[in-house]
């Protein structure tokens, strides 16, 4: 990365609702909107935020990032992008920032709090029932415009404006974009697993699941 601030198109949070799309019904936290005074990120997120699904949120998937970027991409499958606010319910709308410049581990300071990258977001149907587009998860992935995740390293305050500022690169220099690929398109490459279980950052829950892959082999 060349820059090291990162500014953000808007911080957003959600709360649980109960949505309507079509013949389909969602409980969700997925239609976020941007802060508007300060507010705190803890271990598991911003106290604002809501997370419906179990398998959404925690300490190792305490915020989700998506890059703007990619917001040009979808304008031709998805209606009114241009004028969406955190389009994959994301807390952090990005610019200059992607899946290809970051990697696991990367340390950033946002507002007061410390963050740190963990994992690629894994797309969910929600997001293809939202938009009504069956295989938009599939889209994601295949692109690799997913996004990503961060664990919370240092609590504090985040205020609308706030940017992020590149503390530390990790060493092992994983990107994203290298773990989507394993993930998804190369998924018995021993290599490359050992490759990605070297990042001691990895999310315990990706770890997990790449360990048994490694497992698997022997069996």
């Amino acid at each position: 990365m060349k820059h090291k601030i990162f500014p953000l198109k808007s911080i957003n949070v959600g709360r649980i609702e109960t949505l309507h799309y079509g013949e389909k019904t969602l409980k969700t936290a997925m239609r976020k909107r941007p802060i508007t005074e300060p507010a705190y990120v803890s271990k598991t997120g911003f106290l604002e935020d809501q997370q419906e699904f179990k398998g959404h949120g925690g300490t190792e998937k305490a915020l989700c990032l998506y890059p703007t970027e990619h917001y040009t991409y979808w304008q031709d499958i998805l209606e009114g992008v241009e004028n969406h606010t955190a389009l994959f319910g994301e807390n952090l709308s990005s610019t200059g920032i992607t899946e290809d410049n970051t990697h696991i581990g990367d340390i950033f300071q946002l507002g007061e709090a410390v963050i740190q990258v963990t994992e690629p977001r894994t797309p969910c149907h929600k997001i293809a029932t939202r938009y009504n587009v069956p295989d938009l998860a599939r889209q994601m992935r295949d692109q690799g415009n997913t996004g990503f995740l961060f664990r919370v390293l240092e609590e504090g305050y985040v205020r609308p404006g706030d940017a992020l500022y590149l503390k530390e690169r990790d060493a092992n220099q994983v990107s994203v974009s290298f773990v989507n690929h394993v993930k998804f398109f190369d998924p018995k490459n021993q290599e490359k697993i050992a490759e990605v279980l070297a990042v001691d950052a990895l999310s315990k829950t990706l770890r997990k699941s790449l360990e048994k892959r490694i497992a698997n082999k022997f069996l």
